[in-house]
């Protein structure tokens, strides 16, 4: 089908960019978190370092994890639609870990796919970030227009996140805040801008008082996002007025 070739040139161009493995189906490495287990089947990501470089590769590994749609009612693996995210927020202008290689094929024990991204140096989760301290109240602000910056592309195009807590924001804070957004696999398509941005931003804004950041510093947060994506009185999901 049309997706599943795309997805595939894609994964040609990348590889012949890269000094990859013979396979990746075959390079194993450490896993960096417990394996999802489920439905007969185990989602979870491995480290692998690479021999010729500082950059190691992080391989995420599918068997039997699928999604459903009008157009794949049978199930394809939600790596694939991750892929294809990936690509889609390239074009976009919305940062995300680099992509190197993709591919999928139907075992024994159902759809088996396989996704691999380069290391971020330097980078760590904005949860760990606020859970440990790192950053000021300054910096911190410079944190909030780099997630805007990430964050108002995707939902002009109508494009939502689906998962954007704060474990899924990396950072890399130098002499400026850098942001990168990881786990696009529910990320999809929902047609109005408004809508995405209330789903995701709805999401956020809980997670940001639970980790104690006090509501001044979340409302510069909004008012500069609703600067940058021109979305006015947005009325953020599961937030009271």
């Amino acid at each position: 089908m049309l997706i599943e070739a795309e997805a595939r040139a894609q994964a040609q161009t990348q590889t012949s960019l890269a000094a990859l493995p013979a396979s990746w189906w075959e390079a194993h490495g450490d896993w960096v978190e417990d394996v999802n287990q489920r439905r007969g089947g185990y989602s979870g990501i491995q480290k692998l370092p690479d021999p010729a470089g500082d950059r190691a590769y992080f391989v995420k590994r599918q068997v039997n994890h699928v999604y459903r749609d009008l157009r794949f009612p049978s199930g394809r693996p939600t790596l694939l639609r991750e892929w294809l995210n990936i690509h889609r927020c390239a074009k976009l202008g919305v940062p995300t870990a680099e992509p190197v290689f993709f591919d999928m094929r139907k075992g024994a024990a159902g759809w088996e796919a396989v996704l691999v991204t380069r290391e971020l140096p330097g980078y760590i989760s904005l949860d760990e970030g606020i859970r440990k301290g790192r950053w000021t109240q300054a910096q911190r602000l410079d944190i909030w227009s780099a997630l805007v910056r990430a964050l108002a592309p995707l939902h002009r195009a109508g494009r939502k996140h689906g998962h954007l807590y704060p474990k899924e924001i990396f950072v890399r804070y130098e002499s400026v805040a850098e942001i990168v957004l990881l786990d696009w696999e529910i990320a999809r398509y929902v047609g109005r801008s408004r809508w995405a941005a209330q789903s995701d931003l709805g999401r956020l804004w809980r997670s940001l008082i639970e980790l104690g950041i006090g509501e001044a510093e979340r409302r510069v947060f909004m008012d500069r996002y609703q600067a940058a994506s021109g979305l006015g009185q947005l009325k953020l999901r599961g937030v009271p007025d």
